[in-house]
C-alpha cells in the first residue's frame, strides 16, 4: 500500500479508512455499522508497527472528524502516539520522515483530547434527487471544436450526495457524427491486455451537465465482464475529452486495441 507522506491521512490505508468512515457517514449509514466494519479490518491492515500506527490514528482521526470518537479507540490511538512514530518511517520515506510524522502525531493527540466543535454532519437529502444524465453502457457522440469524437459511459457512481461518471474515449475524431459501426470498428487505449481500459474522463454531475448538449446518444452496449478501468482521470470540459482522444501511446504508455474487443453485446442502436 502506497505511502505518500507523513500526515495522518497520507497513505492508501489512511485514505481507505477515512473514506469508509466519513463518506459513508455523510451518506447516512449507521455509525455503529461503519465502526464495526472498520474494526474488522484490523488484522488485514496491521501487518507491522508502521501500519498499526497508521490504522489506529487514521481511524481515531476519522471518527473525531464526525464527532463519534469512542473512548476505547481514542485511548488506543493515544497509547500509540505516546510510544512515538515508528522507525519504519525512515525506511519508507527518508531520514527526516520519523520526526515529521511525530509532529503530526502530537497535533493529532491534542485534537483527540478536545471536542470537535464543527463535526462533519450527515448529508441532508435533496428535495429534488439528482437524476443521472446517462446510463452505463451508453454510446455517445460528442461534438467538439475539433470535430466529432465518441465515448462510452463505462460506469456511474451514485450516492445520495453526488453522481460521478466515467467516460472512456475512442480514438475517433471526424467531421460527421459517428455511426455505431464506426465506433465499434475504431480503436481505444488499453493496457497490453485489452481488458484494462487506459482512457478515462471522470466527470462530476455538475461539470458534465454543463456540456451535456454536446453529446448525442447513438447506442448502448454491454462490456466484457473482465473489463476494468486501469486509471482514473478527473475531467471538467470538452478539452479533457479531446486530450484523451489525442493522447500519444508512446508518451503515456498505453496500447491501441479494437473497440469490439471490449464490447460483449450491442443492446441498442440509434438509426
Amino acid at each position: 500500500m502506497a505511502i505518500d507522506g507523513t500526515k495522518i491521512i497520507d497513505s492508501d490505508s489512511g485514505y481507505d479508512i477515512y473514506n469508509a468512515v466519513v463518506e459513508r457517514y455523510r451518506n447516512g449509514e449507521d455509525i455503529e455499522n461503519i465502526r464495526c466494519e472498520i474494526l474488522s479490518w484490523e488484522n488485514d491492515f496491521c501487518t507491522n508497527d508502521l501500519y498499526i500506527e497508521i490504522y489506529w490514528t487514521a481511524l481515531a482521526y476519522s471518527l473525531w472528524k464526525i464527532g463519534h470518537l469512542t473512548e476505547d479507540i481514542k485511548e488506543k490511538a493515544l497509547k500509540i502516539i505516546r510510544s512515538g512514530a515508528s522507525d519504519i518511517w525512515i525506511e519508507y520515506i527518508d531520514a527526516k520522515a520519523k520526526k515529521s510524522r511525530q509532529k503530526h502525531l502530537e497535533k493529532l493527540a491534542l485534537q483527540l483530547q478536545s471536542e470537535n466543535l464543527k463535526p462533519i454532519k450527515p448529508y441532508k437529502p435533496r428535495k429534488t434527487p439528482l437524476i443521472p444524465l446517462f446510463e452505463e453502457g451508453d454510446v455517445l457522440a460528442v461534438k467538439m471544436e475539433q470535430g466529432y469524437g465518441a465515448c462510452f459511459v463505462f460506469s456511474i457512481e451514485q450516492t445520495p450526495r453526488k453522481i460521478e461518471y466515467h467516460l472512456i474515449c475512442t480514438r475517433i475524431l471526424q467531421e460527421n457524427i459517428p455511426t455505431m459501426d464506426e465506433v465499434l470498428n475504431s480503436k481505444i487505449a488499453t493496457t497490453k491486455k485489452t481488458t484494462g481500459i487506459s482512457t478515462d474522463c471522470w466527470f462530476s454531475h455538475k461539470d458534465l451537465k454543463e456540456i451535456v448538449n454536446s453529446f448525442t446518444k447513438i447506442g448502448k452496449v454491454q462490456f466484457e465482464d473482465e473489463c476494468k478501468l486501469w486509471y482514473l482521470s478527473p475531467a471538467k470540459n470538452l478539452d479533457d475529452i479531446y486530450k484523451e482522444i489525442k493522447g500519444e501511446p508512446s508518451v503515456w504508455g498505453f496500447y491501441l486495441s479494437d473497440v469490439f474487443n471490449i464490447v460483449k453485446n450491442i443492446l441498442e442502436e440509434k438509426s
